[in-house]
């Protein structure tokens, strides 16, 4: 019998068991053995919950979990960066294998997690962790063994990506579509760690640092969210035949690394450009594979929780390696280089005007207040030192690709 101990059980937490019930024979033919769930780790057993399940599988104390010796496999789906840690290494040391979606934890102690793993000789997985549904990780481990990876872009949280879609195609305002996105379950009450780009900066962390064999940083990602975009942008850059869309991206040559995430309007001819609605969409740039896409649901109930199972089955075929998948290249940041066009619109502001006219190189709209326009190609860098510096109406900055 696999045992499998379920820390949380919420949205992807009753995927998981949902799926292993409905597939239970299946998989037991699969792998010539039964697979059960023995403990679920929850903060409250007396809850009411949408997948019923036998109150004997509840716990609120994980040492329920981490002692039971017939359990060999650790899924781990609560979001809580502090407890998925902890109880990670514990169970390294306990010889279990871990499969977590936990995005915050693994891009935090990535590194450190990865090498515990190995020593302990246990598989550690987190294809959920990045594009929900989409399986980047794997393809992209693949990926590294033979060619070299030179280029990681994407569009890699739902929420974004729905936002912006109800803004064009909908005519919504920023907080119309918001307050849509959390009414059909797209976005949390407190949406800021999708909206400012923070979960995407995480996402790009795990993709560059497995792609370039070398540890890149969350800090050293610039990052810039969608909060400040009205539904005037999206539509001044529709009107040039171009989508806006949360990119982040990461390049590397002979060590460089540059990496941000960025607002972006994207032509018709990108691959970005009909990616609509919560999904993702991924691409590797390789230098035997060229460039692969990969695109799908990046969350929800299903499609994250056939990640997680797709890893746990990994983990009992031996099918992914054992030893860490991160290189020890040292590589060196060089976002100070970005440089590209430009949509900017700020409050117009007649001292400081003429120094952003030699920056213009299309007036998209001007009026007593506003002025919108496309920039001459520039470093971000010197642009962001020209643009004039009103906390209260800061300049809107998206880029073009």
């Amino acid at each position: 019998m696999i045992g499998i101990g379920l820390l949380g059980f919420g949205t992807v937490g009753q995927g998981v068991y949902r799926i292993l019930k409905e597939r239970e024979k299946e998989l037991e033919a699969l792998l010539q053995e039964p697979m059960e769930i023995r403990k679920i780790l929850v903060r409250d057993v007396h809850k009411k919950r949408d997948t019923e399940v036998p109150k004997s599988l509840l716990t609120e104390d994980p040492s329920e979990i981490l002692s039971d010796e017939s359990i060999g496999i650790l899924v781990e789906v609560t979001g809580d960066l502090s407890l998925s840690y902890d109880l990670t290494l514990e169970a390294f040391q306990r010889g279990m294998h871990v499969v977590t979606a936990n995005k915050a934890m693994v891009s935090r102690h990535f590194e450190e997690i990865s090498k515990k793993a190995e020593e302990c000789s246990v598989s550690f997985l987190y294809e959920a962790s990045v594009a929900g549904g989409v399986p980047i990780l794997k393809a992209l481990k693949d990926q590294t063994r033979i060619g070299q990876v030179n280029c990681i872009e994407g569009i890699l949280n739902g929420t974004c990506n729905y936002i912006l879609t109800q803004m064009a195609e909908e005519s919504l305002t920023y907080g119309e579509a918001l307050k849509k996105a959390q009414e059909m379950g797209c976005a949390e009450a407190d949406p800021k760690e999708d909206v400012e780009g923070a979960d995407t900066r995480r996402k790009l962390r795990i993709l560059s640092t497995l792609s370039f064999g070398g540890a890149v940083a969350e800090q050293d990602i610039l990052c810039q969210g969608i909060s400040a975009i009205t539904d005037l942008d999206i539509s001044l850059l529709r009107s040039l035949g171009r989508e806006v869309k949360l990119l982040g991206r990461a390049e590397e040559k002979e060590g460089d690394v540059s990496a941000w995430v960025f607002p972006t309007a994207v032509e018709k001819t990108s691959a970005f450009y009909g990616v609509k609605g919560a999904d993702n969409r991924v691409q590797i740039g390789s230098r035997y594979g060229g460039v692969l896409g990969f695109q799908g649901p990046g969350a929800g109930m299903y499609p994250t929780a056939n990640s997680v199972l797709l890893d746990v089955l990994d983990c009992v075929l031996k099918t992914q390696r054992i030893e860490s998948p991160l290189g020890k290249r040292v590589l060196s940041l060089k976002n100070e280089h970005l440089e590209g066009v430009f949509y900017v619109r700020m409050q117009k502001e007649s001292s400081e005007f003429t120094d952003v006219q030699e920056l213009s190189d299309q007036v998209l709209l001007t009026n007593e207040h506003q002025l919108a326009f496309l920039t001459k190609k520039v470093s971000l860098k010197v642009l962001k030192k020209q643009l004039p510096k009103d906390p209260e109406h800061p300049p809107v900055l998206i880029a073009l690709a």
